[in-house]
């Protein structure tokens, strides 16, 4: 594939379109844009993690979330159904206050965990700075229905569109009671795949119905980057 040849009155890369297959896929986002180069870079999410191979860290932390209500606001944006929330909900992480922006969801997921895929992974994204993110992600399991897909799984959009409402949710009820977790440095998922991120791969699932995970299954349309090499990164380990 040719090199992306920036137009000289191209700022940025908000209108080069990418996706999960063909010409516009993973493989291919470092060279859709000079911007994204760091999508071909040697520390990109998502990765496997081997169950085996973690190492038990004495300088990790509890994650402590300091989350509380926030309107619904849902986006489909073309790549995810994503939950916009309210300002201040912040997260303490390994002893720095980052803010959470939103959350949103991969299907299958991306990371894997002893190669295993799960059906769904969700996505807390806080931004400390432009350069120190922490994403917490959630793998999902077959069980009971979610409650919050059971309150607005019918409202998602299904096409890029939005929804909202002044209905409140209470964003501490989202994660499961026991936050242990995988840590590992890495790079958002998407495009610009920038190498900023403090991952924090929560150990305990979350449960939806086979009916609700199948649905939105079926709005997200394989939305999973393929795991990366972790090029000699350690996968560190903390238990509540």
């Amino acid at each position: 594939m040719n090199e992306y040849k920036k137009h000289p009155n191209e700022k940025n890369c908000n209108s080069v379109h990418w996706g999960y297959k063909g010409a516009t896929g993973p493989d291919n986002w470092k060279t859709l844009c000079p911007d994204f180069a760091d999508c071909g870079g040697k520390a990109q999410s998502p990765v496997n993690i081997s169950t085996k191979e973690t190492l038990n860290s004495e300088n990790l932390q509890a994650i402590h979330l300091n989350y509380g209500k926030t309107k619904v606001n849902i986006v489909n944006n073309g790549h995810s159904v994503q939950f916009n929330v309210d300002a201040g909900n912040t997260a303490n992480l390994n002893g720095k206050t980052y803010t959470l922006l939103q959350f949103h969801y991969h299907s299958p997921s991306e990371h894997t965990i002893d190669g295993k895929y799960f059906p769904l992974e969700v996505h807390f994204v806080h931004r400390r700075s432009d350069k120190d993110f922490a994403v917490i992600g959630v793998m999902f399991v077959e069980g009971k229905e979610n409650p919050l897909f059971k309150a607005y799984l019918d409202k998602f959009p299904e096409t890029p569109g939005e929804f909202q409402t002044d209905n409140n949710i209470d964003l501490s009820d989202l994660l499961p009671e026991n936050k242990s977790y995988y840590f590992y440095k890495g790079s958002l998922t998407t495009p610009p795949c920038s190498e900023i991120v403090n991952w924090h791969v929560l150990t305990t699932p979350l449960e939806a119905s086979k009916e609700q995970m199948e649905k939105f299954s079926k709005i997200l349309n394989y939305n999973n980057r393929p795991v990366m090499p972790l090029n000699g990164r350690k996968i560190k380990k903390f238990d509540q």
